[in-house]
């Protein structure tokens, strides 16, 4: 019953259920020998196994599965030779093949049934008087054969790896092909119905326990310990077995050792019983009790078996199983760097082998990746579960102007080319210029265009050479925010997001043409060229109790707070930060919504920005925070 083991479990008296862990094909010999007055041995079995989907199918041939039984009646008769010869009956019992089905509903739980056909030969020599010119009697022989069919059906259930239950029907559908009750009718095998119950439990990965119990008032209990090797295993295991028919009370043992590969096995295993098997048995005791098991019962010898299974895989074995997706992060065009480095989805993958484990996660989302997306490489241990993260790359061609719902597909694979799982889920792609409203995330929006405002600001700022030739060197950086500002908004209009929404950005090239846009769309614009000609601005995310929230901007003069006094006498319309170096610099707050001139909106930024920001602590309360683009 063990969900690792590598052999097959074609032993129907135990397996009703026909439970396996075979992938593909599976084929099965056993050869064995009984020790009696004289040597015996035989072909017992020959299996072939196969899995389809969740379905798997068994068939088996067991020539060696018989047990004769010769009887002296105690009476005999003289020859014509003078000589005597006692008569005598002879019982045969076959299983003749087997059949089994399974089905897997989930990993945890399965069904299945077995069928069985068995033939019972009875052969009695009686004297027959034959009448002619003297008396004499004929030896005859008197033979009567009955076949049935025995089917039974099981459930076997894992709640966990390593523990397993089952129960399955002894003897539940008993067809025969008898027609009227005969005298050998006693003689049969005796088929009580009941229920079979089995456990086992692997506390650690090396040792497990198996039990079996029938209500028939038997039962086996038996421990395996596995070795493992580099290509395989070695396992040794001893049962102790039950009879309510057999004394002493633990009839024998059955002790086994075996190796074990991916596609080979062998395994030599025997029974040794306890009882002085010297004991002679009367006839009536035969005759009351009868027999039960064809190969275990009251009067079976010793046994031992060479069993030798080859698993033929023909399709590829998952290793790995991806168990759940959840979607982390909604699909934002505009936001392509934050994908980098930051999955859009993480799974819940498991390992299904005993073994460590890389898998290659990826993924596509349909109709917006061109090809598959490949995530880094994840290690898992033996039968762990981790969490996998899944990153996408946003195309440069995507242009969508709607939002709209897609399918990503998520792959798992531990070789070159060949999927161990695969699953399916649904993802929002917003449009391209749709936003989520953090003003972190305005910074992807002006990365955008930047070699078309390079060109469009130094246009502006060589119109307006000789002036900036005139100034002192360190007021370049304060005029050429000036004059771009002057020049780029003189003929901009504000305009409000449709519906009052916070969810569209225009890139900066729009916000040109289009000549307008909101607090954010000028914001982006306006950092967006500052940057192109190498002055470093922030954005001012103003957090509201509720509704709607502001954003404006703060750039370098990179003028040092001794030369403050050259653009202002006024401590209160800058700001000392630090800039990337650590060195402590004048920053001006600009209203990029005041389109009247770059005075009046220095005047706007920083008077909202010391009452917001400073006065009422909106920075120390974290109602105001200051978000740098590089």
């Amino acid at each position: 019953m063990n969900k690792t083991a590598n052999t097959l479990l074609n032993s129907i008296e135990s397996n009703p259920s026909n439970y396996s862990n075979l992938k593909d094909w599976g084929i099965e010999l056993t050869y064995g020998g009984e020790f009696a007055n004289s040597t015996t041995s035989n072909l017992y079995l020959l299996s072939l196994s196969k899995r389809i989907g969740h379905s798997n199918f068994s068939l088996r041939y067991t020539p060696g599965y018989q047990k004769d039984f010769i009887f002296n009646s105690g009476e005999s008769i003289i020859l014509n030779d003078s000589s005597t010869q006692t008569l005598s009956s002879k019982f045969i019992y076959k299983e003749i093949f087997g059949f089994g089905y399974s089905y897997q509903i989930t990993d945890k739980l399965s069904f299945g049934f077995t069928t069985r056909l068995f033939n019972q030969e009875f052969n009695n020599e009686v004297v027959e008087p034959v009448f002619s010119d003297s008396l004499f009697f004929n030896l005859k022989t008197e033979t009567e054969k009955i076949n049935f069919w025995k089917t039974d059906f099981g459930i076997n259930f894992s709640p966990v790896e390593n523990i397993s239950f089952s129960v399955a029907s002894i003897n539940l559908i008993d067809v025969s092909s008898k027609t009227d009750i005969t005298s050998n009718s006693a003689y049969e095998i005796r088929r009580p119905k009941g229920v079979l119950i089995g456990a086992y439990i692997s506390p650690i990965k090396q040792i497990s326990f198996n039990f079996l119990y029938e209500t028939t008032q038997s039962f086996m209990a038996g421990i395996e310990g596995t070795f493992d090797l580099p290509n395989g295993s070695i396992g040794l295991s001893v049962t102790a077995m039950h009879d309510k028919y057999q004394s002493p009370y633990i009839a024998g043992m059955l002790p086994a050792i075996s190796y074990q590969s991916k596609v080979f096995g062998i395994t030599l295993s025997g029974v040794k019983y306890f009882r002085d098997k010297n004991t002679t048995q009367s006839f009536s005791v035969f005759e009351n009790e009868g027999i039960r098991n064809i190969l275990n019962n009251r009067y079976s010898f010793d046994k031992v078996t060479l069993t030798i299974t080859f698993r033929l895989n023909t399709i590829t074995e998952e290793k790995a199983k991806i168990l759940s997706i959840e979607i982390v992060q909604e699909i934002f065009p505009a936001f392509e760097d934050n994908y980098l480095d930051k999955p859009f989805a993480l799974g819940r993958v498991v390992n299904k082998t005993d073994k460590r484990i890389r898998i290659k996660p990826s993924s596509k989302i349909i109709g917006f990746n061109r090809d598959i997306i490949y995530s880094p490489s994840v290690s898992i241990t033996a039968y762990d579960t981790v969490e996998v993260p899944f990153y996408t790359i946003v195309p440069d061609t995507y242009s969508n102007k709607q939002n709209k719902v897609s399918y990503a597909d998520f792959y798992i694979s531990t070789r070159n080319n060949e999927t161990d799982d695969k699953l399916q889920k649904p993802i929002l792609i917003n449009k391209i210029n749709a936003w989520d409203g953090k003003v972190f995330h305005l910074k992807e929006f002006i990365k955008k265009d930047q070699n078309y405002l390079m060109k469009y600001a130094k246009e502006i700022l060589s119109e307006n050479k000789s002036k900036l030739d005139t100034i002192v060197y360190f007021l370049t950086t304060f005029y050429k925010a000036k004059i771009l500002f002057n020049n780029l908004f003189k003929k901009f209009v504000y305009v409000a997001d449709p519906n009052a929404t916070s969810d569209f950005v225009q890139f900066p090239k729009q916000t040109i043409n289009l000549k307008g846009g909101d607090c954010d769309d000028l914001s982006v614009l306006y950092s967006a060229v500052l940057e192109s000609v190498g002055i470093q601005t922030a954005l001012i995310d103003y957090k509201p109790e509720k509704g709607l929230g502001h954003v404006n901007l703060l750039f370098n003069t990179e003028l040092s707070p001794r030369r403050a006094k050259w653009i202002t006498d006024n401590d209160s319309k800058y700001f000392i930060r630090k800039n990337s170096n650590g060195k402590d610099q004048v920053w001006i707050a600009i209203e990029t919504t005041s389109l009247t001139g770059f005075m009046k909106a220095w005047e706007l930024g920083i008077e909202k920005f010391n009452n917001e920001a400073i006065n009422k602590l909106g920075l120390a309360k974290g109602k105001v925070e200051i978000v740098d683009v590089q």
